[in-house]
């Protein structure tokens, strides 16, 4: 993919993480943890372009977040899709890798790190709820997997359609014979 395409596919990407942070279809789902869904589906077409594109994407949903919220562990979660999105992007690049593997993988990643910095981050921010981290946690972690698996079923059929579009090569669709 050449430089014009990249940085217009990570200007519209990166735009539209942001716009998807004030979307109003969220689960309501106490502080820490939050869910709006889709907004996984720029950073994870993002993935199958490249690195960069994954990264501007992930600052772009970052942005979003922070303008939208004061709860500064729901941006530092934001921020933790670089991860997934790093890991998944290399993954598919060494090509000759299976989809589904990058997906477990990626869903591994992303759920370790929410979970992880809502740990480490609760009893600093919400100091009354310090005994309730651990739990936060994990909430956080398995509630991460179920929407990381959400936003890649969202995912696919645009994927797919940009793919068969050409618009993304990603070598997931193709035929084998």
């Amino acid at each position: 993919m050449n430089k014009t395409k990249n940085t217009i596919s990570a200007a519209l990407l990166t735009a539209l993480s942001m716009l998807i942070a004030f979307s109003p279809v969220k689960l309501p789902v106490p502080p820490p943890f939050s869910v709006t869904l889709a907004s996984h589906v720029p950073t994870m077409l993002a993935v199958f372009i490249n690195p960069w594109v994954a990264l501007f994407s992930v600052v772009g949903s970052c942005l979003g977040f922070w303008l939208l919220t004061s709860n500064i562990i729901i941006v530092i979660r934001a921020a933790s899709h670089i991860l997934f999105a790093l890991a998944g992007a290399y993954m598919l690049k060494k090509g000759k890798v299976n989809i589904f593997a990058v997906i477990v993988a990626t869903s591994l990643i992303h759920a370790a790190a929410e979970g992880l910095i809502v740990y480490i981050l609760t009893p600093l921010v919400f100091p009354d709820k310090g005994a309730a981290a651990l739990a936060l946690g994990y909430t956080a972690a398995i509630g991460t997997l179920f929407h990381h698996y959400v936003d890649c079923a969202i995912t696919a059929p645009i994927l797919y359609a940009l793919s068969r579009a050409k618009l993304i090569s990603t070598g997931v669709f193709e035929r084998r014979i």
